[in-house]
């Protein structure tokens, strides 16, 4: 039990600090830097990638572990990871918005959360690693918080950018924090120990 909560606790911390695959690798930037400006939406749609890549990466490890031994073709698996995280997305839309009366908006936020890049290649990379139960649940948590930790980042980094009087009015908005968001990937690419050219 103990040894479940440690694996749990580290792989969170290394999806948050080394493996950031939201800085490192891009997956999910463009809708972190979309709602960086939006604190209190980040956080929920922060909340909602957790809480999809937990539930996905669980169910797709348990099938993973139910297959043993049988190597399943790359598509085969991409297949079955997406319509495993589609199965997810609508039985909790339906939960939403006929039990709880969620509106429209609130669903079309939880469609972006369900079907962003970064919980779509939680399953993938914690099948890769070889991650136990407890490791993929880390990594699920992980991965929502490293949306967060990137978005406020980001968020940060946009308001230095506007105060900087010193950047050429063509380059102001969206070409510097593309550029300011460039740089913070590729530190943390370098954390992570990508290879970009061999």
């Amino acid at each position: 039990m103990i040894k479940n909560i440690s694996d749990l606790l580290i792989t969170a911390l290394y999806t948050v600090l080394i493996q950031n695959l939201v800085l490192s690798m891009g997956l999910g930037l463009s809708e972190s830097i979309r709602v960086s400006p939006r604190p209190g939406l980040f956080v929920r749609i922060a909340v909602m990638i957790s809480g999809f890549s937990v539930v996905t990466s669980t169910i797709c490890s348990l099938i993973d572990s139910f297959a043993g031994d049988i190597s399943l073709p790359y598509a085969l698996r991409a297949a079955i990871y997406g319509a495993v995280l589609a199965a997810v997305y609508i039985v909790v839309a339906i939960v939403l918005r006929f039990i709880f009366k969620a509106d429209r908006k609130f669903l079309g936020t939880l469609g972006i959360a369900a079907f962003n890049t970064l919980v779509f290649a939680i399953p993938f990379i914690d099948h890769s690693a070889g991650y136990s139960l407890a490791e993929c649940i880390g990594s699920g948590v992980g991965a929502g918080i490293a949306f967060v930790f990137a978005a406020a980042l980001i968020s940060k980094g946009s308001e230095l950018l506007e105060k900087n009087t010193d950047i050429p009015e063509i380059y102001k908005g969206a070409p510097a924090m593309f550029f300011y968001a460039g740089l913070i990937s590729l530190a943390f690419a370098g954390f992570s120990d990508t290879v970009f050219f061999s």
